[in-house]
């Protein structure tokens, strides 16, 4: 009779493998491996977010400092004041920001319903402002001097001082008294009167006339250079029938661009 039990081979001593038995690895080193898994790198999702994070954040200050900058040319432009007929208010090299919507014109011509030509929601010069504009015998030539006579001022200079409407005007700011005579004139409507503060050393109003208002390029607000003198420029205001002074040939060309003597 044949024996039908089956009987396993007992496993070599040795611990050897024999033919009939393949030994089967129950894993591949790693736990829970599952061979449909994608592989990530190390830190892959960590470091990606971040990068995003940065270039948006820089974006957003790039487009920042351009607004501010396109906001800042509308409203302002800087200046170098080149030569002496400031002194002593602004020395040669001097770096000032202008304010050019402190006198801004809008036409309103077009539109009927407003009533008026234009629109001044800014002002008009004062006695006393310090105002940059252009050269009225050369535009390319852009000067700096201080407003002393407005539209329908009698202006004069005599005897060492400067009068309007008849009256001395009391300068603070000026170290010299100037030594010529002008006038007595009276502004035209839409011009102004303007000198510089060192009256002596000036190529100004008393010598080559009134200055159109429209050529008023804007009004010097702030000095930024040098650091001790930074600061917002004092203006003196010039008002009232009495002609009080109430505290509240130089150019100025862009920087870097000197103006021509």
């Amino acid at each position: 009779m044949v024996d039908t039990t089956f009987s396993p081979r007992p496993e070599p001593a040795d611990g050897s493998v024999g033919p009939a038995t393949r030994r089967v690895p129950t894993h591949h080193g790693l736990e829970d491996l599952d061979p449909w898994a994608a592989v990530e790198r190390p830190g892959l999702r960590s470091v990606w977010p971040w990068g995003i994070a940065q270039v948006s954040e820089t974006i957003e200050i790039v487009a920042l400092a351009i607004l501010m900058f396109i906001a800042f040319r509308a409203v302002g432009h800087t200046y170098i004041v080149s030569g002496e007929s400031m002194l002593p208010s602004f020395e040669d090299a001097d770096m000032l920001m202008v304010n050019r919507l402190a006198y801004r014109t809008f036409d309103l011509s077009w539109l009927p319903a407003a009533g008026v030509d234009e629109w001044r929601p800014f002002g008009t010069p004062e006695r006393g402002d310090v105002v940059v504009f252009d050269y009225p015998n050369d535009p390319t030539r852009d000067f700096i001097k201080r407003v002393v006579g407005l539209p329908g001022d009698m202006v004069e200079v005599r005897g060492q001082h400067v009068y309007v409407n008849g009256l001395p005007v009391e300068e603070p700011y000026l170290d010299t008294p100037p030594a010529y005579d002008y006038g007595p004139a009276e502004v035209p409507q839409g011009h102004v009167f303007v000198l510089g503060d060192n009256r002596n050393n000036s190529f100004d109003s008393h010598n080559w006339g009134m200055l159109e208002q429209s050529l008023i390029i804007g009004r010097a607000d702030l000095r930024y250079w040098p650091l001790q003198g930074f600061g917002t420029v004092p203006h003196y205001a010039i008002g009232g029938p009495e002609v009080t002074v109430e505290q509240s040939e130089s150019r100025a060309s862009g920087p870097g661009v000197p103006a021509s003597p």
